[in-house]
């Protein structure tokens, strides 16, 4: 059994080098039976995944098996030893090589540049220093409009050129923000001559795979290479980026043993399956839930999370992704643009449904449909299939938030915006909220509640229906207390609105929505019988006290004009893990 420290020094954590991290005796979560399917593939290929989903050690394993194949070499065992590709590829003779492995990575190269002139100075330069490398002989001219890409597959036989390309787009979004409006059809021109080369010389290529973030059609990029094929959601290759659950029991055993002790306070000797598949339901709800399968029946965990989370220590969740890169610009104007029942409908859980051309055919990244570069990028996804016997719809889809880690950061992303209009909380606001959940006091929740209610600019984020106060509501709570707090908990009976734990008390609240003061008790009392019928918050893992209460809300008074505690029940000790 290992010690954590060892543990930890099993996680490959940022390195992306699939030979570095073989060498190394690190886990590698075993992708390789898809490189052989791709690899018979004769088409150019494209794959967008977002950030950290592990696309760049795709692409260096890639370059691996071009360049060695899985024979053993240089006195030591292939890397591929022991790896579902070993027994297959030798059977292709197409795979003998050699090649010439070019792998070129377009945020690399872009990330010191100030202009387009500069980005392709260092591309040309890239592509001269692999030239040399591979002892090509060139001919060269002197010319600033030199495309040597063009000049190397003039050099090279037939069938030789593997090209290997990762995040395409870096270019585009590095220059996004340019207040030079030439800058982005400018770099748009210099990739669109680069790809070009894919067609015109095709008959050069063994192999050619592109990644990238985005999936841009109208900018004309891969216009002239338009025999690339674009695989990013092709249920075949759903799972080829990201970690299933299977991969996660399989590659990280003593992981799981280990944070199921520190998560559940168990001593790691008595950590038994049950344990460890409980922490593996909250992994599950915290970092699975992407989609990128057209049919639907694919979901992966996000990578980066998952070994962010087993290199902690002390076992807890975090927005582990999110904070890795934050919101880029970009991004930030596609949330915050959108209305804001509109986001938080999403954090509610509620799908946003998009028409299956502005998904799969989007044009720039300027108009892009925001939820579609929310999906690409990471922040939204697939929530129901549009290809397939399943698809409800097969002209559009439902696109949402994956799970709670992204839940939790664009709560966090709302709360400031929140907090931007209504000038921050009140001097001793957060006190007076913790008091009255602690004394159970229901009257001191409501003052607190309409506070929040009363500070909200009614002309920006009008009150006009039920959702819109719980969800309210809901912003100012998170971000009051800094706690999850759950919309519309879905129980065996129904939905509770508004659900909670704070310290040793679990709160459950159920609202109304009464336009006149006139209907207010009366609405009041149908609140209260909901709770008792419902029985909400008999299944969330409570603490030692369960206070369920009915609200009414009135348009005409715009506060909380009725609260009742429909209970408030005591047990002996807390119940379900603790916090994280």
């Amino acid at each position: 059994m290992h010690t954590f420290n060892q543990l930890r020094k099993l996680l490959p954590g940022g390195q992306q080098d699939f030979a570095w991290i073989r060498a190394h005796g690190l886990i590698y979560v075993d992708k390789t039976r898809y490189l052989y399917q791709l690899a018979t593939i004769n088409q150019p290929l494209l794959l967008t995944r977002p950030r950290r989903f592990g696309k760049s050690t795709l692409v260096s394993t890639l370059e691996e098996l071009f360049l060695h194949g899985v024979a053993p070499y240089d006195g030591h065992d292939s890397l591929f030893k022991g790896l579902d590709i070993e027994p297959l590829w030798p059977q292709d003779p197409d795979n003998e090589g050699p090649f010439y492995v070019l792998h070129l990575d377009f945020w690399d190269l872009i990330k010191d540049c100030n202009s387009v002139a500069a980005f392709k100075q260092c591309l040309n330069e890239q592509i001269l220093h692999f030239a040399t490398e591979s002892q090509l002989e060139l001919k060269t001219i002197c010319s600033a409009g030199l495309d040597v890409f063009k000049l190397l597959l003039d050099a090279v036989p037939d069938g030789s050129v593997v090209l290997l390309v990762d995040e395409y787009d870096a270019p585009l979004t590095h220059f996004l923000g340019s207040t030079d409006s030439a800058t982005s059809e400018d770099m748009a021109q210099v990739l669109r001559g680069f790809f070009a080369n894919v067609k015109v010389r095709a008959q050069k290529f063994r192999f050619t795979f592109i990644t990238g973030i985005t999936r841009l059609k109208d900018t004309s990029i891969f216009t002239a290479g338009n025999t690339i094929a674009d695989i990013s959601q092709d249920p075949e290759f759903g799972a080829i980026c990201g970690v299933t659950r299977e991969e996660i029991q399989r590659y990280f055993p003593e992981h799981l043993r280990y944070a199921s002790s520190q998560w559940l306070q168990v001593p790691l000797e008595q950590v038994c399956a049950q344990h460890v598949e409980q922490l593996l339901n909250e992994m599950t709800e915290w970092y699975d839930g992407y989609c990128f399968d057209s049919h639907g029946a694919t979901h992966v965990f996000c990578l980066w999370s998952i070994l962010c989370f087993f290199r902690e220590k002390w076992t807890d969740f975090d927005t582990f992704w999110f904070d890795s890169g934050g919101l880029p610009e970009i991004l930030r104007k596609c949330l915050f643009n959108s209305s804001w029942p509109e986001r938080l409908n999403l954090l509610a859980g509620e799908s946003v449904q998009v028409s299956r051309d502005a998904f799969l055919n989007p044009s720039t990244l300027a108009t892009m449909q925001p939820e579609v570069l929310l999906f690409q990028t990471g922040y939204l996804t697939l929530k129901t299939p549009y290809r397939g016997a399943a698809a409800p719809d097969k002209s559009s889809m439902l696109l949402g938030i994956p799970n709670k880690e992204m839940e939790d950061a664009l709560s966090r992303l709302y709360c400031v915006d929140f907090l931007a209009n209504t000038q921050g909380f009140k001097i001793g606001f957060i006190a007076k909220l913790r008091t009255a959940i602690d004394t159970h006091d229901e009257t001191a929740l409501q003052k607190c509640f309409n506070e929040l209610l009363q500070g909200v600019d009614y002309e920006h984020y009008p009150l006009t229906q039920e959702s819109g106060v719980t969800n309210t509501l809901y912003i100012g709570v998170s971000l009051a207390l800094h706690i999850r707090v759950i919309v519309n908990h879905h129980e065996a009976k129904g939905r509770a609105d508004l659900l909670f734990d704070w310290q040793q008390t679990t709160v459950v609240i159920e609202f109304k929505y009464a336009h006149k003061l006139t209907d207010c008790d009366n609405l009041l009392q149908q609140a209260v019988a909901q709770v008792l019928d419902r029985n909400y918050g008999d299944t969330f893992a409570q603490r030692q006290h369960l206070w369920r209460l009915a609200m009414v809300f009135c348009a005409e008074s715009r506060e909380i004009s009725a609260v009742q505690t429909v209970s408030l029940q005591s047990f002996p000790c807390a119940g379900g893990p603790p916090a994280g």
